[in-house]
């Protein structure tokens, strides 16, 4: 494209004295597809109506100079790790987006002791904020932050948020939603008219990428779970604006592209097992009791041939490193995967006693689940005499996934008794 977005805004962040305004657009620690263009796109609509981007009666983009505001989108990740996120590494060579014209949140001007100084301008009092999307909960490192927040974009469920932002003017969080891109397409580019969409900026097969993956190209068995209506009204408007533009492409083709990419056992192999732990991983608080969650892009069986389950052990290990006792029995490292085409398997381990019998999850799961159609097996761990535990291993139909369980072992979790401990 002629306009080059990211440069654009980089340069007029970089050289522009007269900003008094700066809104950073946070996504989540997986920086997945869905986050990172979230951001890119929240940037993009944002920008466009406080007026720094115009737009044309043609739709063609110019920066406003004389603009003193500007959103500015944030991937939450360390710089040079996008790699490891192959998928959307992918899509950004595709369509010829330089990550390094992104923010990262490991830049400089993040720094906690050294927070929002802008060392390019003269203005040393600029107002800024931040708005969280694909994510409601910052994590623990970046909790420093809690005061800037003033705008959330989200589709997971959040019950609890009361007294978390002060400063919080707007958020936007429905639930169920597929994917966040639905909820920013829908807010800013597909309530109006086809021609209308800012074509010169935003591919319309970039937009429509997350959803895609999200919804897993709207298969049937995921309705109400993976996607709702909402997702396919944003879908639609966008397939007919990328069948002007895109003569003979096939989405369903492109989905299966990106899929692949995503799902190549090898090529996630070769990043290392610390890399497949990390960059897929969320931290949840459930009261006293905290979860580290590790979604893997291909199955926990590959992973374990490769490595083998001590090697993963010890890598869970590191997460309970400098912990007390007390604490380490307050925390479990769960990772989810595909197994095959129907199953996912879910682990959930504690390098204590599992503070709930196989019988007692199963019976939650009852709860949510129509048919007996998973299983539970709780198992010892004892690794040389250095790695002791148990760990549960859940096997649930592929119609689960982390934002649809979470909130069930949350409830769980919740319920259960310190005394539950052994």
């Amino acid at each position: 494209m002629d306009f080059n977005y990211l440069k654009e805004i980089k340069n007029f962040y970089e050289n522009n004295s007269s900003l008094l305004e700066i809104i950073f657009i946070l996504g989540n620690t997986t920086c997945d597809i869905d986050s990172a263009l979230s951001s890119y796109m929240l940037s993009i609509g944002e920008n466009i109506k406080c007026g720094t981007i115009h737009l044309s009666k043609k739709g063609k983009p110019s920066l406003n100079t004389n603009s003193t505001i500007i959103y500015l989108p944030v991937l939450n990740i360390q710089r040079g790790t996008l790699h490891h996120r192959i998928d959307v590494k992918y899509i950004f060579d595709k369509f010829q987006i330089d990550e390094n014209d992104f923010w990262c949140v490991s830049d400089p001007v993040f720094d906690q002791h050294n927070l929002f100084k802008y060392k390019n301008s003269e203005n040393k009092n600029i107002k800024t904020s931040l708005i969280l999307v694909d994510h409601s909960i910052l994590t623990e490192e970046e909790k420093y932050l809690v005061d800037y927040v003033v705008n959330i974009y989200d589709h997971h469920l959040l019950t609890n948020y009361s007294g978390l932002y002060k400063n919080l003017k707007k958020m936007n969080i429905r639930y169920p939603i597929g994917s966040c891109t639905t909820l920013i397409l829908h807010d800013f580019f597909c309530m109006q008219k086809e021609e209308d969409f800012p074509i010169k900026i935003i591919s319309p097969l970039l937009a429509v990428s997350a959803i895609l993956i999200d919804t897993k190209k709207f298969s049937e068995e995921f309705y109400g779970n993976r996607w709702v209506d909402l997702d396919k009204k944003v879908y639609k408007f966008l397939k007919k604006i990328i069948k002007d533009e895109y003569k003979g492409i096939k989405l369903k083709e492109y989905f299966k592209e990106i899929k692949d990419i995503k799902h190549d056992v090898q090529k996630n192999l070769e990043l290392g097992i610390e890399a497949l732990l990390s960059k897929d991983q969320k931290t949840f608080s459930w009261e006293h009791k905290k979860s580290i969650w590790s979604s893997f892009p291909v199955s926990y069986f590959d992973i374990t041939k490769k490595y083998g389950n001590e090697k993963l052990y010890e890598n869970f290990m590191k997460y309970y490193s400098g912990k007390s006792e007390e604490e380490q029995k307050d925390i479990f490292y769960i990772t989810n995967s595909s197994i095959n085409k129907k199953e996912k398997l879910f682990t959930i381990f504690n390098p204590f006693n599992l503070p709930f019998t196989k019988e007692q999850i199963k019976d939650e799961i009852k709860k949510n689940n129509e048919n007996d159609n998973f299983s539970v097996e709780i198992e010892k761990i004892n690794v040389n005499g250095k790695i002791n535990g148990e760990i549960c291993n859940i096997i649930l139909p592929d119609t689960y996934s982390r934002k649809s369980f979470e909130p069930i072992l949350k409830k769980f979790f919740c319920n259960l008794k310190r005394s539950n401990f052994i």
